[in-house]
């Protein structure tokens, strides 16, 4: 018990008690009404339109994965390489898709030769003007480099999530396309020679960068009648237990894009996306931001096999690349904003 102030005991008794009633009422008020309201007013998450999805088929996405892997390695410039293209150019065109080649040449850094190297682009909904980009390099790199037992560094590597699990989303999400309710119009891409690398010696993501300079050179010689106004690219995608954190160059360079993206992971309750900042990766998105289009990365950079021989399907999951596809697709379906 609190003792009463001594100034209150020398009030005339009817003086104090109608103010203290007062107080007292409108106190009673407030402990009701506060968290009454606080229950019904909706928090902004939650007064958004919710997210729909396309329903997005995991295994499906995971036997286009094992089947890409069956091919073999598929680094730049080889047959393998070519016949996955062939593949995933016939699948979007059964799709419903206008696919596009896109050749150009590389070097490899051993030989010196040129390479031919070919972007392939399955285009949803052409003659929309205001379009997104959807990509993943569909190379795999020459050797698993990364290896820790040296005398596994030779042999050939499969890339069955960095490479495969981009690609195999793709192809999952291009049945949902011709009928997904968005006003975008969405160009799905397969970017070529991201990484023909040895070691250290050659140049990253070649295939972003032709991409991004004939966008430009379009766009400056106002030869192109579109626009991007963003871009996700999507980048080992299929591990298990998968954990894709907010990519430092993607929130500086298209902040709102990245918060576009896990609000909508986050009512979709999609747990692979991690609302916190992962590390730093120079990717694909980093031409396609130098190209004027505002791009992000969707990548779990700890993938416990990354770059070694045991990046195979058995250490990837259906389910990942569905979470995935998910959010993607729900995210498509938003109404359109600006300044990303």
């Amino acid at each position: 018990m609190r003792r009463t102030p001594l100034f209150l005991r020398w009030l005339p008794m009817p003086i104090l008690t109608a103010p203290l009633a007062l107080l007292v009422l409108i106190g009673l008020v407030f402990a009701v009404a506060l968290p009454l309201s606080q229950r019904i007013r909706p928090s902004s998450a939650d007064a958004a339109p919710m997210p729909v999805p396309a329903p997005i088929d995991g295994n499906r996405a995971f036997k286009y994965l094992t089947q890409i892997c069956e091919i073999g390695p598929r680094p730049a410039g080889s047959a393998a390489n070519a016949k996955q293209r062939a593949l995933v150019s016939a699948h979007f065109q059964k799709m419903g898709a206008k696919v596009t080649e896109q050749p150009f040449t590389g070097q490899d850094p051993r030989s010196d030769k040129q390479v031919a190297m070919v972007n392939l682009v399955g285009s949803w909904h052409p003659e929309r003007k205001e379009r997104v980009v959807i990509g993943a390099h569909y190379d795999t790199r020459p050797f698993p480099d990364e290896e820790r037992n040296p005398e596994l560094r030779s042999i050939p590597f499969i890339g069955a999530n960095d490479g495969a699990s981009g690609v195999a989303l793709l192809m999952e999400m291009a049945h949902h396309l011709k009928t997904l309710p968005t006003s975008w119009g969405i160009d799905l891409v397969l970017f070529d020679g991201e990484e023909l690398v040895y070691g250290r010696d050659g140049e990253y993501f070649l295939g972003s960068k032709e991409f991004a300079r004939v966008y430009v050179e379009g766009v400056d010689g106002r030869h192109a009648d579109f626009n991007y106004e963003a871009g996700l690219v999507l980048d080992m995608v299929g591990g298990k237990n998968l954990k894709i954190q907010q990519e430092p160059h993607s929130l500086n360079l298209a902040p709102k894009l990245v918060k576009e993206v896990w609000a909508v992971a986050r009512q979709l309750k999609a747990t692979a996306f991690h609302n916190r900042i992962g590390r730093a990766v120079m990717d694909d998105h980093l031409p396609l931001n130098n190209g004027g289009i505002p791009t992000i990365d969707l990548i779990d950079f700890d993938y416990p096999y990354w770059h070694t021989s045991q990046d195979l399907p058995k250490n990837c999951s259906g389910d990942s690349m569905a979470e995935v596809g998910r959010v993607v697709t729900a995210w498509l379906s938003q109404p359109r904003t600006r300044g990303r």
